[in-house]
Parts: C-alpha cells; structure tokens; sequence
C-alpha cells in the first residue's frame, strides 16, 4: 500500500469534513452534490476493471488513488499523490472522510 503521509503535510484549499457524514447512508451521502463532495480512496489495478477496462493488462495488485463523487462515479485514477493535490487545488470541491 502507498504511503499516504504525503497527504498530512499538504495545505490543502479546501474543507475536509469528518463526523457528521459517518452517519449518513450511502443515498444521503450521494445526495450531497456530485462533482462538488469527493472523497479519495485506494484501489488496485483489479477494482479498477470496472471503471477503466485497461486496468486488465496490469499487475492486480497495483495501487492506485481515486477521487471519487459523492455518487461514487470515479473522477480521477492515478498512481500518483502529487496529482491528486494537484486537482484538489484546482477545483472547487469539498474533500470528506468515508469510513
């Protein structure tokens, strides 16, 4: 698994949410607004399949980052930390936990 302490330094600008939304189901959590809720999680090359079908010519295993919509539609894959502050800079959004 990636090593995700390249997040904690990070200034990032824009809000990150934590306890109301543990609460919410998964339709409440949806319901916030696509494109402007995200949230990011880690996915290997084999849960991506669904998403990105050339995922199958990679290792299962590869780690990925994903920026997900509150609607779980996939937003951004990449295997690389730096783009995804890079997109969360530029782009209005509201970054949340999801337990």
């Amino acid at each position: 698994m990636q090593d995700k302490s390249f997040f904690k330094t990070l200034d990032f600008p824009v809000p990150v949410l934590n306890a109301p939304l543990k609460s919410m189901s998964e339709e409440e959590f949806a319901a916030l607004g696509a494109g402007q809720v995200v949230f990011l999680r880690p996915a290997t090359a084999e849960e991506l399949v669904p998403f990105v079908p050339q995922a199958r010519t990679m290792p299962p295993d590869t780690e990925f980052n994903l920026i997900m919509s509150a609607d779980g539609a996939p937003i951004l894959v990449t295997d690389n930390d730096e783009a995804v502050a890079d997109w969360l800079e530029d782009n209005e959004v509201t970054l949340v936990q999801r337990h």
